[in-house]
């Protein structure tokens, strides 16, 4: 059945060329509530650039995205394997800092402890990020992605550095975007393209 609702998140004919070279041309999708792309391709296909240019963090060389709704901040979220934290700030203090930079006003120590144990975090709350291995750096990429409730929510590797307790994390987060927005997942990993109801392989469309 066809969605009566406006998407979330659409692109139309967009496109990223770097010098004489095209990423991909003309790639246009729309997703709404309860659906997730997935986005495939060898290393250098454009994965990662294509994310950044639907989070609004790059410009197409042609083509749009549109989003369904007016607030960055709160209603799109990025995770990403390039993404950073500040080594000296400790866990806590991460989600504090970014629920007021994101203006949630009715944000608590409670929900940050609440977070935390969601991720698997609740025996790290004071270490400072410098001090965390790349596992634990991870799952506190997606507490920060995941403590806004986006509606989209753009996920680049998601199992990267995990252990098997954090592939559980992926699915129940999947689950729940699902339940109240869409996702975008750029990933090689069959244990994450299920999560897929989209697929865009970059190596069969690009040019």
């Amino acid at each position: 059945m066809t969605p009566t609702t406006s998407p979330l998140l659409s692109s139309q004919n967009l496109s990223k060329r770097f010098g004489p070279r095209w990423l991909f041309r003309e790639l246009s999708f729309e997703l709404h509530t309860g659906e997730c792309l997935i986005i495939q391709g060898r290393n250098g296909s454009g994965k990662s650039t294509l994310l950044r240019l639907l989070a609004g963090l790059d410009r197409p060389t042609d083509g749009t995205v549109q989003l369904g709704f007016d607030d960055y901040r709160t209603e799109l979220s990025l995770c990403a394997l390039e993404q950073a934290t500040f080594p000296n700030l400790t866990v806590l203090e991460h989600l504090e800092i970014a629920a007021t930079m994101r203006g949630m006003q009715e944000w608590t120590p409670e929900n940050s402890i609440e977070l935390i144990h969601k991720v698997g975090l609740q025996d790290h709350t004071k270490h400072a990020s410098q001090h965390l291995s790349s596992g634990l750096r991870s799952r506190l990429k997606i507490a920060l992605a995941i403590q806004p409730r986006p509606k989209i929510l753009i996920w680049d590797e998601p199992g990267v550095a995990l252990d098997e307790s954090g592939r559980l994390l992926i699915e129940s987060v999947v689950k729940e975007q699902k339940e109240r927005g869409a996702l975008v997942i750029a990933t090689n990993d069959a244990s994450e393209t299920r999560f897929g109801t989209h697929l865009l392989n970059l190596d069969e469309g690009s040019k």
